[in-house]
This record gives structure tokens, C-alpha cells and sequence, in this order.
């Protein structure tokens, strides 16, 4: 049978044990609260995710394609009649951080002599080009190529870009998503979206 004293050491030890767990406890709240503190300060702001159904519609009449994209982004469309979506510019940048560029030419070659002229007129743009990934792939069901890439773009910054083009019947698609590499990661939920509303249509 356990004496008196062998009963006070048991409490005393369950005591110093419920206390040192509950010093624990506070001080991982304690790291968990300073890290959270610290990263809201010092990391990379998370990018909001819009939900697709507030996209807006983007509807090409003369090229023959649609795609869905954010609302705050803004739409540019140039002489050569492809159209550029700007992702919002962030506090004290001049630039923005995203884009993605369509372009839709006529053309009765093949994918093959697409990607290569497409790969060598990237090369001769981009001296300092590095291609990260170069693979065959698919888009709306038919045969794609798709590289990702980095290379010092005209305003002078270091950009990564990932490039699909495609044919339908006689139109090749060239589409592009271009990102500083911070943020490059960040905004392919959002880029995945605007892809997977893509579409074509007969003119």
C-alpha cells in the first residue's frame, strides 16, 4: 500500500506536469501568434482568388474567341489585333504584376513548324531566355505546345512566362501568361480559370 509521502510525491509530480503542459501550450500560441504577426508583415501579400462566377466575358468577334476574366483586371487590345487582360497593379509598382496575351494569326502550317518557329522567334527576342519546361500537350481537344520560361522582357525586368499555341482549322492561338518570378505561382489558380473558360467559334 502507497504511504502518505509516496501520495504527496505522485501529486506534486501530476502538478509540475499539468503546469509544464500548460506553459507549453502558451508558448507555441505565443510562436504561432509572432510567425502569423511576422509573415503578415514580411511575406508576399496572398493573392485574392475571385470566384468565376463574377469573371466578365470577353467575346472576340473578329478572331473567333471568348474567355472569362477577373473583373478589376484591366483589357487592352493592340493593332495587330491581339488583346492583352492586366492583372491590378499593386501599391507602389508602376508595373503590373500579370498578364496574359492572346494572339489568333492566320496560318496553314503545321504544330511542328508553329513551335518551331515559335521557339526560335522566342530565342532571337530574348537573348538571356531560359526555357524551363518544353512538352507537347492538348487545349480544347486538340494537339498543343506549352513551354515555361524566364527572360529579361522590354521593360527591362526579369520575367517567367508560360506560352500554349495551338491550331484550329486554319487559325493558330498563341496564348501567354508572363509574371515577375515572386508572383508568378501566385496567380495560376486565377490563370487556370481564364484558361479553362477559353473558347472557340466559327466566324
Amino acid at each position: 500500500m502507497a504511504s502518505f509521502f509516496d501520495k504527496i510525491n505522485l501529486t506534486s509530480i501530476l502538478i509540475a506536469l499539468s503546469i509544464l503542459t500548460v506553459f507549453a501550450i502558451f508558448q507555441v500560441i505565443d510562436h504561432v501568434q509572432y510567425n502569423s504577426a511576422f509573415g503578415s508583415i514580411h511575406a508576399n501579400p496572398i493573392i485574392p482568388i475571385t470566384s468565376e462566377s463574377e469573371f466578365l466575358t470577353y467575346d472576340d468577334l473578329i478572331t473567333g474567341f471568348g474567355m472569362k476574366y477577373p473583373p478589376d483586371w484591366e483589357r487592352s487590345q493592340h493593332i495587330d489585333k491581339s488583346v492583352t487582360f492586366l492583372a491590378p497593379r499593386e501599391s507602389n509598382s508602376d508595373t503590373n504584376p500579370a498578364e496574359v496575351r492572346i494572339m489568333v494569326i492566320g496560318s496553314n502550317t503545321t504544330l511542328t513548324s508553329i513551335t518551331q518557329t515559335q521557339l526560335s522567334t522566342l530565342k532571337n527576342l530574348y537573348p538571356d531566355i531560359q526555357i524551363l519546361e518544353s512538352i507537347e500537350s492538348t487545349f480544347l481537344g486538340h494537339p498543343a505546345h506549352m513551354i515555361i520560361f524566364t527572360a529579361t522582357d522590354d521593360t527591362q525586368n526579369l520575367r517567367k512566362a508560360m506560352q500554349i499555341w495551338f491550331k484550329e482549322d486554319t487559325k493558330a492561338f498563341l496564348i501567354t501568361y508572363k509574371s515577375d518570378n515572386e508572383r508568378f505561382s501566385k496567380y495560376l489558380p486565377t490563370i487556370d480559370k481564364m484558361l479553362n473558360s477559353f473558347y472557340t467559334y466559327k466566324n
